[in-house]
């Protein structure tokens, strides 16, 4: 295994930046993810590790050797795409063996590693058929399968789960992650779904795009924890967490706010501000348990029923905010009159000029 270290790195198409300064470091044996928006460079940042796209400022290395310029031969990768690309007429285990045949390996030798790797991801009684026979759960196994065969030092994954449904994704995210703890590999995986993110990564790594304005694509680093508890600024807070976090801007006055009657003191960081944009996650925000409790006035705008919990979205003066209600919950019906209350221990703030966190 191999740890791969970003530092300062630069990479443009022809005279447009797509990603600019990048440093990070996936430790050996971590599993990374790539997370962010179409356009935030984090297919291309995969690609440089494969040698797939130039790095035009800046060093990129594996294992503590630099390589910027080497061979994609050379960088003891291997690679699961979005689009599995298999052979289709190979069976799985001519696909799977395909790799080891070309590298000179003996035909019992790649009989016995094909019919171990097979059994590992739950291929063994699939080996005679042709991917046209199988679902794309099967399919994605097959391609998983033949990077475990090449040993690699750094598996890198670019959205292998977005051809599947929603049922075949959670039980692929499992097995990846079961893979990878059974293997102890270093990883890079890329994909635009917060929830593999949060679910699958030891870190994180929130991409924006540049062409949006950032001077940089890396937003913040960090495990899902410190990512999802502490964003460092209003992109990542804005990016992360479904429903998104409520945002709003708000006068300071005395170093206070108010949110409708309800007053909240800010840290000096932020007590001499004009402004503060100020952020609660839905499942923090609550209503009134009282008509007499402060808080800010609202009526329920609409309700979306998830089984185990409601989403509120609601109308204020501060414009829709959006509130998460366990089903146990007295739920409010639509247009009833409301009040919504903060939770002091869990607010967010942010400068609203360089819209990084305020500690």
């Amino acid at each position: 295994m191999a740890a791969v270290e970003f530092q300062n790195v630069g990479i443009r198409f022809g005279e447009v930046p797509v990603v600019r300064d990048l440093s990070l470091i996936v430790e050996d044996g971590e599993f990374v993810v790539l997370v962010g928006p179409s356009g935030c460079g984090k297919s291309t940042i995969l690609r440089s590790i494969a040698g797939l796209a130039a790095i035009n400022e800046g060093d990129m290395r594996i294992g503590g050797e630099r390589m910027n310029d080497a061979d994609p031969a050379a960088r003891d990768i291997a690679m699961v795409f979005q689009s599995y690309a298999l052979f289709p007429n190979m069976t799985v285990a001519q696909n799977l063996g395909f790799g080891l045949k070309i590298r000179g390996e003996a035909r019992a030798g790649i009989a016995r590693k094909v019919a171990e790797v097979a059994a590992v991801v739950g291929l063994s009684d699939h080996l005679h058929k042709r991917p046209g026979a199988l679902s794309g759960g099967q399919r994605q196994r097959v391609a998983l399968a033949r990077a475990i065969l090449r040993r690699p030092g750094v598996f890198l994954f670019d959205e292998p789960l977005s051809n599947l449904d929603a049922e075949f994704r959670t039980a692929m995210r499992a097995e990846i992650v079961r893979f990878h703890r059974n293997q102890g590999a270093s990883m890079v995986y890329v994909t635009h779904d917060q929830t593999e993110a949060m679910t699958m990564g030891d870190k994180i790594a929130v991409l924006a795009p540049l062409a949006a304005g950032h001077k940089a694509n890396l937003m913040q680093y960090g495990t899902p924890d410190e990512v999802y508890n502490r964003p460092a600024n209003l992109f990542v807070a804005r990016f992360i967490g479904t429903p998104r976090m409520n945002v709003m801007t708000l006068p300071v006055d005395g170093g206070t706010v108010r949110f409708g009657s309800q007053t909240l003191a800010l840290p000096p960081a932020a007590a001499h501000l004009g402004k503060v944009v100020l952020g609660q996650r839905p499942e923090h925000l609550r209503l009134a348990a009282t008509g007499s409790e402060s808080g800010l006035a609202g009526s329920v705008e609409h309700i979306e029923n998830l089984g185990h919990e409601m989403i509120l979205t609601l109308a204020t003066d501060l414009g829709p905010l959006i509130l998460r209600e366990a089903r146990s919950a007295k739920v409010p019906s639509l247009g009833q009159q409301v009040r919504l209350v903060l939770d002091p221990d869990h607010v967010h703030l942010f400068d609203p000029v360089s819209e990084q966190r305020i500690e």
